[in-house]
Order: C-alpha cells, then sequence, then structure tokens
C-alpha cells in the first residue's frame, strides 16, 4: 500500500532530523506498526516541548553496538573506541538534561536512561583529548613516563657531545631513530674508528647507520620502558574495557530508549518546521483541515479540506483530469497511514482521522510481468479489498470504473458502491462518469465533492469543493489545448440533450460554490485577524500583568532582606555583653515586627495577582482542583484560618481557597484525575563519607523514605571503606528497619564494600 502513498519520498523528509542510526532505526520500526496510544503522550508533549522552548540539538553520533558487542569476548578496546561510547554516555546525560520537568509523561521515559557520570568521569581522569593515555592514569605509568623523560634528557646531553666529539666522522651533524634506537649517520670509512653497531647501509652506500657502544644500554633501557609503558597502557585500556562491559546490557537498553527518543525529536522537528500537527486516530469522523501533501513545495501546494459526518458513508470526487484528484486521495490515505503509525501530519487544529484499517488502489498500475492490463490491476486490487474490508475499513478507489466500456464502468462502479453501502464500509471514490455522478446526487448517505476549474481561465485551482458535483470539462479542455472547434461542435451532436443539460447543471453548482467559498475566505480572512488582535491584547495583558507580579516580587525579596538584617541585629544585641539596653532591643523588635506585617501585605497582593479570585463558594464535599494542575479531590473541611482540607485521593492537604477552583463532580463511569505521587529522588544513590554516624544515620532514615516514595526499588548508599565503623552502624540501623527487603555490599563494578546496596 506505502507505494501507492509515496511514503518512502515522505519517510526520507523524517530521517533527516535524526541524529542517530538508532533514530531511524525506530522510525523504520514504527512505519511497519501502527503505535499505542502513549506513543502519541510522548510525541505531543515533545512537539510542545519544541514549540514553547525548543529542543536541543544534538550532532551525529556512530553507532557503538559493534564495539559493545566487541567486549563480549573481552579484549582491549582502542582509545578512539573508547571515546565514540563516552560520546553516547554523553549524549545519555544531555537527553536527561534535556526535559527534565516531572509534569511530562516523557520526562519520566527519558529518566529511566542509566547514569553514567562516574564511568565518563574516569574516561575523562585517564585520556588526553586527543586519546593519548593520561601520565597521570596510574602510578606505574607515572613512574615510567617520568624515567622516560629523565632518560631522554640524558640521551640529549650524550648526543650532543659525541657530536661535538665525532663530528669529522659524521655524514650529518644530527641524530636520527631507527627501530626505535638513537643512531647517527657515519660515513662508510669511519666504522673502524668507532666503537658500536651498524644498523644499516644508505642507499648509495656512502653512509652507516650506527648506534656507538655508549648508547646501547640507554636505548635498552628506552626499550624495555616502551615495553612498559605499552603494558601498563593496555591494562588500564583493559580496566576502562571492563568496566563499560559491565554495563553492556544497560547500555543496549539505552540504545533502544535514544533510538525512541530519537524519532519523537525528529517528528517533532519536522512538524514544527511544516506546520504540522500530532493527530490520534480514533473513531470513524474523517475531518481535514487545509491538509497539505508533504511532497508539494509549500509555495505551489493547495491545501484541502474535508468534512466526513458520522452519517455519510461515502465521498464521490469529480472534476476534470489534472485537476487533483488523486493527489486529494493520496493526501488522505497518506494522513491516515501517517498518523496510525505516530507521524505528524501537515494540516491545521481540528483535523480528526479515523482508526480505519486502509485499502488503497491509487493510479495506473498495469502489470506487465503478470499481463495485467490497468483495468486487470485495478479489479484484482477492489476484489481484495472487498473481502477483507469492514465497517471499521475506508475504502479509496482512484478513478472507478475506468480502463473499459463507460457503460459497463458505470454500472460495475456502482455496484461496486452499492455493495461498500451495505456492508456500511466507509469509502472515498474519484469519478468521471456521469452516471455514478447522479447515483451520488440521488443517495442522502455520500456526500459529493468536486476540483474547482476556473471557466474563464479554462484551468484547474486544485481546490476540493464539497457537497457538489464536477463536470469533466472534456471539450473546454480540448479547445484550450487546440483542438479544431468544428471537431468539438461534432462530438456535442454525439452526446444527449439530457446528458448536455446535466454536466451544465453541474458547471453552473460548481461556479455557485467557488463564490461561495470566495465569500468564506473572506470571513475567514477577518476571523483571523480578529483572533490576532484578541491574542495581541492577551499578551500586552500578560506582559503587563507579569511585570507587575515581578515588581512586587522584588519588592518582597527587599523586604525579607531587611527582615533578615534587622534578626541578625537583635541576635547580636542580645549575646552582645556590651549592649545592655533594653530600649534598644524593644526598639528592634517593633522594628522586626513592622517588616514582617509589610512582608504579609506584599505577599497577599502577590498571592492575589497570581491566583485572581473568582467569584465561587466552596463547600465542604465540592470537587476542585490547583489552579495550575490538574489534579482533582474534595473538601473535607474548611478551617478557621481561612485554608481549606483537601483529599486528593488518600493525601490530605491545607490549601488557601485562592489557590482551588472548583469543578463538576466526576461521572460515575470515569475515574477523576486525583494526586499522583512522582519520585522525590533524581537519584537513587547517597553519598555519606566524611559524615558522623548521628548525620549518616539520620540521612539513611530519610533516604530509605524517599526510595518508598519514588519509581526507584533498589538504593546505593555509599560510606566508604575507611575502619569499617560506619558501615556497621548503618547495617545496625538496616537491620532492625521493617521497611528493608534486603541489603548487601556492592559488587566491584558497584563500589565494592564501600557502597551497600538496598533493597525496599
Amino acid at each position: 500500500m506505502e507505494r501507492f502513498l509515496d511514503w518512502e519520498d515522505v519517510f526520507k523528509q523524517f530521517l533527516e532530523y535524526t541524529f542517530s542510526v538508532y533514530g531511524r532505526e525506530h522510525l523504520e520500526k514504527i512505519s511497519k506498526e501502527c503505535v499505542n496510544g502513549e506513543e502519541y503522550e510522548y510525541l505531543q508533549e515533545v512537539f510542545d516541548i519544541q514549540v514553547t522552548q525548543g529542543l536541543p540539538v544534538f550532532q551525529k553520533i556512530e553507532d557503538i553496538r559493534p564495539l559493545l558487542q566487541k567486549t563480549k569476548n573481552y579484549p582491549i578496546l582502542e582509545p578512539y573506541e573508547i571515546f565514540k561510547i563516552k560520546e553516547f554516555m554523553l549524549l545519555v546525560h544531555s537527553l536527561k538534561e534535556a526535559i527534565s520537568s516531572t509534569r511530562y509523561k516523557v520526562s519520566f521515559y527519558i529518566s529511566k536512561l542509566g547514569n553514567y557520570d562516574a564511568l565518563i568521569n574516569e574516561i575523562e581522569s585517564v585520556f588526553e583529548p586527543d586519546g593519548n593515555v593520561k601520565d597521570k592514569a596510574s602510578k606505574n605509568l607515572s613512574v615510567i613516563r617520568k624515567e622516560q623523560k629523565r632518560l631522554s634528557l640524558e640521551i640529549k646531553e650524550k648526543i650532543e657531545k659525541f657530536i661535538s666529539k665525532n663530528s669529522r666522522y659524521l655524514q650529518e651533524q644530527l641524530y636520527t631513530i631507527r627501530n626505535g634506537r638513537y643512531v647517527f649517520i657515519i660515513k662508510s670509512g669511519a666504522r673502524g674508528h668507532l666503537k658500536g653497531i651498524v644498523h644499516g647501509v644508505s642507499n648509495t652506500g656512502v653512509s652507516l647507520f650506527f648506534e656507538p657502544q655508549e648508547f646501547i644500554h640507554l636505548n635498552d633501557k628506552i626499550e624495555i620502558l616502551r615495553s612498559e609503558e605499552k603494558i601498563e597502557i593496555n591494562k588500564i585500556l583493559r580496566g576502562i574495557t571492563s568496566k563499560i562491559h559491565d554495563r553492556y546490557a544497560h547500555l543496549i537498553n539505552d540504545i533502544k530508549i535514544v533510538g525512541h527518543i530519537d524519532s519523537l525529536f525528529a517528528r517533532a522537528k519536522y512538524a514544527y518546521k511544516n506546520n504540522g500537527i500530532v493527530v490520534k486516530p480514533e473513531g470513524t469522523y474523517l475531518k481535514l483541515v487545509n491538509a497539505r501533501h508533504p511532497l508539494i513545495s509549500r509555495d505551489k501546494v493547495v491545501p484541502i479540506s474535508i468534512d466526513i459526518p458520522k452519517d455519510k458513508k461515502g465521498l464521490i470526487i469529480t472534476g476534470p483530469n489534472t485537476g487533483g484528484k488523486t493527489v486529494t486521495l493520496k493526501t488522505i490515505s497518506l494522513f491516515i497511514f501517517m498518523s496510525q503509525h505516530g507521524f505528524p501530519v501537515l494540516s491545521d487544529v481540528g483535523t480528526r482521522i479515523p482508526n480505519f484499517k486502509l485499502f488503497v488502489d491509487i493510479g495506473d498500475s498495469q502489470n506487465v510481468v503478470e499481463n495485467l492490463s490497468t483495468f486487470s490491476s485495478h479489479m484484482v486490487r477492489i476484489i481484495e479489498a472487498l473481502k477483507d474490508a469492514d465497517e471499521n475499513s475506508l475504502v479509496v478507489i482512484d478513478e472507478l470504473g475506468s480502463g473499459t466500456d463507460p457503460f459497463e464502468g458505470s454500472a460495475l462502479a456502482i455496484a461496486i458502491i452499492e455493495h461498500l453501502l451495505e456492508k456500511n464500509i466507509k469509502f472515498i471514490v474519484t469519478t468521471h462518469l456521469t452516471n455514478v455522478k447522479l447515483f451520488a446526487m440521488e443517495r442522502d448517505d455520500i456526500m459529493t465533492a468536486s476540483m474547482e476549474f476556473d471557466i474563464n481561465t479554462l484551468s484547474p485551482t486544485y481546490r476540493l469543493l464539497l457537497n457538489t458535483p464536477g463536470a469533466s470539462h472534456a471539450f473546454e479542455i480540448s479547445e484550450r489545448l487546440g483542438l479544431n472547434k468544428n471537431i468539438i461542435d461534432r462530438a456535442k451532436r454525439y452526446i444527449s440533450e439530457d446528458h448536455l443539460k446535466i454536466e451544465n447543471i453541474i458547471k453552473h453548482l460548481n461556479l455557485k460554490v467557488s463564490e461561495l467559498e470566495e465569500k468564506k475566505k473572506l470571513l475567514e480572512k477577518t476571523l483571523k485577524e480578529y483572533e490576532r488582535l484578541k491574542s495581541e491584547y492577551e499578551k500586552k495583558y500578560s506582559i503587563l500583568k507579569l511585570k507587575k507580579i515581578e515588581e512586587l516580587d522584588k519588592e518582597l525579596r527587599n523586604i525579607y532582606r531587611e527582615f533578615r538584617t534587622a534578626k541578625r541585629e537583635i541576635q547580636s544585641a542580645l549575646f552582645s555583653t556590651k549592649t545592655n539596653s533594653e530600649e534598644l532591643i524593644k526598639k528592634k523588635l517593633k522594628r522586626l515586627e513592622q517588616r514582617e506585617k509589610d512582608i504579609t501585605q506584599v505577599d497577599k497582593t502577590l498571592e492575589s495577582l497570581k491566583y485572581p479570585n473568582i467569584a465561587q463558594e466552596i463547600n465542604k464535599g465540592d470537587y476542585v482542583k490547583l489552579v495550575d494542575g490538574t489534579a482533582v479531590g474534595r473538601i473535607i473541611e474548611k478551617r478557621q484560618n481561612g485554608k481549606i482540607l483537601v483529599d486528593f485521593n488518600g493525601l490530605k492537604i491545607e490549601i488557601k481557597k485562592s489557590k482551588l477552583r472548583k469543578v463538576e463532580p466526576p461521572k460515575k463511569d470515569e475515574e477523576p484525575v486525583l494526586y499522583q505521587s512522582v519520585s522525590v529522588l533524581s537519584s537513587n544513590e547517597i553519598d555519606l563519607r566524611g559524615k558522623t554516624v548521628e548525620e549518616a544515620i539520620e540521612l539513611v532514615d530519610k533516604f530509605i523514605d524517599d526510595l518508598i516514595y519514588s519509581d526507584y526499588s533498589t538504593g546505593y548508599i555509599v560510606h566508604g571503606k575507611g575502619t569499617g565503623s560506619l558501615a556497621s552502624n548503618i547495617w545496625n540501623f538496616l537491620r532492625e528497619d521493617k521497611r528493608i527487603k534486603s541489603y548487601r555490599f556492592g559488587r566491584p563494578s558497584e563500589g565494592g564494600v564501600g557502597v551497600t546496596v538496598v533493597e525496599v
């Protein structure tokens, strides 16, 4: 079916917005299967973020799966390979920071990505930016490199002495390195005057590569140090590789999540750049508002709008050739396909797409290989559709009844449409056949539409006109193309008078509908201008309101600052041995009380601006929600301090009345939106190193509470090794805590005995 919709070319547009092969793979995956409801929530949230604050742009990353697979055999990864994996881990870190607000459902999904900060830091502590291993990567390497530098200085001193002493024997006054050893280029006749080893002869034979005897032991030392350096570097690389392998399962899982997120970002950016929207397919009501085919450039595309109510079973589109009927069918079918697979469509708000099974027969599909004519190819696909389609399907057929005798084609087309009506199968078809047009005009359950044709310019406008059939305009188009008028007049004589009358009536209807469309456009333009002015006014009002809030907020901060200053002065006066004046303290206390009143007043003013009072009576038993939230609760009690006690699904909270809005009680068949807990932890790890036992136990107690109310079931308590006293006291506490299911020391990859892993 996708080949009839030009999906392959449309799909390539989405790939341009991905930053990884994982994202491209995920897009390919969902293009072959319908997605679930959660996917639309994620996509809509990401699109909203793109619109309101923009999405981050990431550099293209390479596929690290072959490298991860390589670690399964425990070889040593090269530094550049480790860097590629580090780039992925940095990407994971950036993605978690990109959408961290808990008000987004997708942020919880992204939070499932692993934490690789410790491994990233270790890699950065080992390698220079250019990939070389740092001297301080290990103590042993540091010692080796220091010895290499010392030896290098010693050799350079000896080189200068050797050149100075033996310059008459040297072919060139310099040294070179051959096979990793320092050598000199001497004259061939000088061999008997110097002690050492010849490593080679020049091409001309007049020079020798000579290693003096006093350099032999130095070169040997250098070779030994290089060998030791290589062994130590391999040891370091093996350690990093091992730690990467320990995270193999996490990285593979995160690759899937990153691919999904990449695909969400790509689809959201595509929609934003091309003025698209996210539409979740549901129901049986098809409505497209200014739908634009994605393969037609913006300056040429003519938007189409279609509204097929539930009581209509089908739509028959008529009109001249090259008038846009096929593009219209492709746009409708493509948008249904795209929305079902989680892709945004280029349409305006108000678009509704049904969740239909789609059967498509569009375009000329003559099959030479199977010896099928155009008509036969069409019929094969139509027969398959009639066999498999049901009342939850949409059958789309281009030029129904064409490719054969017009009389037989008309009869066959009408019979097929009647069969679809009887089976309650929705359909959209295009046709030129007059009998089919007349059949559609007589039915209340079928809508008609036509592609507009400008009778003055004798050219199509590509606009779709609903509720009116279209004329074929064969004579007008032929005359415009240059066909002799005598031939056209002769052709008209072969058409019945009734047929000509019908065509003229249809043309007249087209003209009237076109005039109404123009008036509709003017009204829509006026409405848009009104909406623009309204939006501009609301924006200015919001700016003024925000400015007032900011002024009060600034005033409140200044008063708080003064309040704290006054408090410090009084504390200083109370504890100073030089201050004995009771009057002075009373004076300062009075001033403090006054500033406290000022704070309260400004706070109330600020509160009233943020939450303006709306006249409404709230009583016990009423359902309410927060003005800036979606949680719904029931009022338990109105307290004397003016606050309201609200029960959010078992969570009782005291809230100011100004922050609540009364809502309708939930219906019996629907659940109210109640308080939902969110994770109170940004990480399931706590570091207690440097804390006293008392401090540590208090922090562990709170950490366990937070774990229980978070989305984590496992926590990591970092206490270090030390003397073991801190770990011992923490274990004593955990042993008596009934909230703990189990606890153990960490595995080597988790920190060993310096970490306690708890499960709640």
